[in-house]
């Protein structure tokens, strides 16, 4: 296996947990709590993200939800957003579109 396959990680908290990498803490509960939406700005993905956010306060009490967008698809979030979104919200959703 090459170096690189070896740093990757099973974002479904799946997989074996190491001194390096370990999931964050989780609340479980979305009651009350912030949402931020991160819009990749694909087609549609701010449609996905806004019915999923109705979904989660009409169903689990979000209380209050952020849209965020990225200025292109092409490019990663950078620190700034990332930073943003992590300081004014609980949880966070990325929403891929087309």
């Amino acid at each position: 296996m090459t170096p690189f396959l070896e740093e990757m990680l099973d974002p479904t908290g799946t997989g074996t947990a190491t001194e390096r990498a370990r999931l964050a803490p989780r609340d479980h509960r979305l009651e009350g709590k912030t949402l931020g939406l991160l819009n990749n700005t694909k087609p549609n993905s701010a449609v996905v993200l806004e019915q999923i956010a109705d979904l989660l306060q009409d169903r689990f009490g979000v209380a209050e939800v952020v849209m965020f967008s990225k200025p292109s698809f092409a490019v990663p979030a950078d620190d700034a957003l990332l930073g943003q979104i992590a300081e004014r919200c609980d949880y966070a959703l990325a929403g891929v579109g087309d």
